[in-house]
């Protein structure tokens, strides 16, 4: 047996997820997870809501209190950071040393996309994704009264929303005609600025940002993100906007898996390999990566329902789903409270997106998760909604 048994590089969703999964399915091989971070793996959501506001005290972000990892017996190597991968000697190098591995997982997630900003405005402009950027933005609002935000996603509307909410006078800059526009329809775009410019967020949709006339307190890029990948490319593994993944979340070298942000795997809602940046996905991967290392059963291929949530103001937006292109809609409900969007292709349904009303979203994922999305465009028009096309069918 090697050194380490399975060595987990990136200590956010999925590399806790596979670690603590391993430990639960009975895996007793050594178990390595390495983060670069100086803070025990925790939870990002938080980060841009409760935990920005003051709600959500730091204690309480962890997975899991810092004992679990010695109680599993799970070498949690944190400040660390991994410098090589040499697949072909099954090992990985870091400042401290060379460590081998049976089995090494990928799980580097993403980063934020950057772009340059004038010097008066380097050291007021923030990213979010880590807890010590929450940290650094979070004292910057805290004197802030004009906040800038580029670009109108989940990132930067929740930033939005938790600013307003403290009294900032918020700006929001977004170069496409509506917010949401590379997740959600136009309806839910639309009930979300409305509830947005009621909180009196500035909205300037069509508008880029000209950094030099801007004047903010503070600058938030909220434009995206981006595979860690840099290892992985220089370990010789195929990578294409993301780390390339199969069915089973096998790269490229069959030792050596990826999951979560930073992995592009196939799904069966999907017409090609994708790359998914959600909770859900980081763990529905690293439990199928567990199952597999931890047992000789041969799992089935990846086909989790993908599914994304997002809370802004008392609004949460919830999609379960895909949402492919040319799709026919019908709508059930308006505004915030109570909306649900149904999305089908051919006739069967893909998606469905939900303001306010968590129960259709769990039956919508139910329905997709068990394959049998035999809900036609008239059922949900005849009816109103799956909860009651189903009690229609009883």
């Amino acid at each position: 047996m090697a050194e380490h048994g399975t060595i987990i590089i990136g200590a956010g969703q999925a590399g806790y997820q596979t670690a603590a999964q391993l430990r639960v399915k009975g895996y007793t091989a050594p178990i390595t997870l390495i983060g670069d971070e100086a803070h025990i793996p925790y939870q990002q959501p938080p980060l841009s809501k409760a935990y920005l506001k003051g709600e959500l005290d730091g204690d309480r972000l962890p997975f899991r209190p810092e004992n679990f990892y010695a109680d599993k017996n799970i070498d949690l190597r944190l400040n660390e950071r991994v410098e090589a991968i040499t697949p072909s000697e099954k090992t990985i190098t870091t400042a401290k040393g060379t460590l081998s591995y049976d089995s090494l997982v990928i799980a580097t997630g993403g980063t934020p996309r950057q772009i340059p900003v004038p010097e008066p405005l380097a050291g007021k402009t923030y990213i979010l994704k880590t807890r010590d950027d929450a940290d650094a933005l979070g004292q910057a609002l805290s004197s802030a009264q004009r906040v800038a935000i580029v670009g109108a996603g989940f990132i930067g509307l929740e930033v939005a929303a938790t600013a307003a909410q403290a009294g900032k006078d918020v700006t929001v800059y977004e170069m496409q005609d509506r917010i949401l526009a590379r997740v959600a329809s136009p309806a839910v775009s639309a009930a979300l600025e409305a509830r947005h410019a009621a909180a009196g967020v500035d909205l300037r949709l069509n508008e880029g940002v000209d950094f030099a006339n801007l004047e903010a307190d503070v600058v938030l890029l909220g434009i995206g993100g981006m595979p860690v990948q840099e290892l992985a490319e220089s370990a010789g593994l195929t990578c294409d906007g993301g780390i390339v993944v199969d069915g089973h979340m096998r790269t490229s070298d069959p030792a050596i898996y990826a999951a979560g942000d930073c992995a592009k795997s196939p799904t069966p809602f999907w017409s090609d390999p994708i790359r998914l940046e959600s909770v859900q996905n980081a763990i529905d991967q690293a439990n199928l990566i567990a199952d597999q290392l931890a047992t000789t059963n041969d799992a089935p291929a990846y086909h989790a329902v993908p599914w994304f949530w997002s809370d802004q103001y008392e609004v949460k937006y919830q999609l379960a789903g895909l949402i492919p292109p040319s799709t026919s809609r019908v709508q059930a409900g308006e505004g915030t409270d109570g909306l649900a969007i149904y999305h089908f292709k051919d006739d069967t349904l893909v998606a469905c997106e939900t303001l306010g009303n968590g129960a259709e979203h769990m039956s919508a994922r139910r329905l997709l998760e068990h394959g049998n999305a035999a809900v036609s465009p008239a059922d949900i028009a005849e009816h109103g909604s799956l909860k009651a096309v189903f009690k229609a069918r009883r």
